[in-house]
């Protein structure tokens, strides 16, 4: 073979994949190398931020010092942080809460949006609790997959990303309406201002740090959403992260899927031996691990481009 031959059979699958993305809209060939942006090592370092400013429950000021720790974070990947403040009576009396969100638009000035979501709020109890796995996890992990995609550039959809106050119960049993106080804000202001209509899907973490993760089958979740991220995983090696016992759980997506956006939980809840860690002192740092991060931010990342498929009708 030439050397001119040589040189074209080598351009000629980077050209085919050229024609293929510009077919097909919003592939993106560095969609291959997505996952491989998340920083496990980071994600972790910032789980041990948030343990370090103690048990962090809604209104009190270790609670403050963590939104002002996500709002820097978000600041510095180039995002813009917003605050959503309001008020609350509660069991234990009125409380003011307050979201932080960023928005990562798309080129398209028209295009739908997805969301991403974490609480950050730690469950009040007669112990310290410092919400290692349920609430620093899934926010540390969350941030990262931000700074991910960010990296990346824009996408075809715009991407917001929600850090809810207020997901645990002041009472000790979860009892309705005394729950998902910062999601159901957020989801009613999406709903009055119409925007709801552009959200076509929500994917919630949430106790994602159990050094033996596997996520649960939530029943609650859309079967199709759930498809996307658990073939992800599969098919990325990480196939025994997924699959975990079918049930359904009450979080933060119910919010969402109240206001009609298909919505996601990917969750872990079964924490410890016979779920033992969960709201218990167990809770910490050394019941979590630096992989588990990375394995779940690595389906997230996985997922997203096949999430994006799936709406654009692809």
């Amino acid at each position: 073979m030439s050397s001119h031959l040589r040189r074209a059979a080598s351009v000629l699958p980077a050209l085919l994949l050229g024609i293929a993305c510009q077919a097909t809209t919003g592939c993106d060939h560095n969609d291959a190398k997505l996952a491989e942006r998340f920083d496990g090592e980071r994600a972790w370092k910032g789980l041990e931020a948030q343990v370090a400013f103690g048990p962090r429950p809604s209104g009190t000021p270790a609670n403050e010092s963590c939104r002002a720790w996500i709002e820097t974070e978000l600041r510095g990947m180039g995002l813009e942080p917003k605050r959503e403040t309001f008020k609350s009576g509660t069991p234990a009396g009125e409380i003011e809460f307050a979201n932080v969100y960023a928005d990562f638009a798309s080129k398209d000035p028209k295009a739908n949006w997805i969301l991403l979501g974490s609480h950050f709020d730690t469950k009040r109890m007669p112990f310290p609790f410092v919400g290692a796995n349920d609430g620093a996890s899934s926010t540390a992990v969350l941030i990262e997959v931000a700074r991910a995609l960010v990296a990346g550039g824009p996408r075809e959809f715009t991407y917001r990303f929600v850090f809810f106050d207020g997901e645990e119960a002041l009472r000790h049993d979860w009892v309705d309406p005394d729950n998902t106080y910062g999601s159901r804000h957020h989801a009613e202001r999406l709903k009055n201002s119409g925007r709801n209509l552009d959200v076509k899907a929500f994917v919630l973490l949430d106790m994602v740090g159990d050094k033996d993760l596997k996520l649960t089958r939530d029943t609650y979740s859309d079967g199709r959403f759930v498809d996307v991220f658990f073939g992800a995983a599969r098919k990325h090696g990480l196939g025994a992260h997924v699959d975990g016992k079918s049930m359904e759980v009450r979080d933060d997506h119910l919010s969402f899927m109240n206001v009609g956006i298909r919505s996601i939980d990917l969750i872990d809840f079964e924490y410890g031996p016979n779920n033992g860690h969960w709201h218990t002192a167990e809770d910490v740092v050394a019941n979590c691990s630096k992989e588990s991060l990375t394995a779940i931010g690595r389906i997230v990342l996985h997922g997203l481009p096949d999430l994006e498929a799936l709406l654009a009708g692809r």
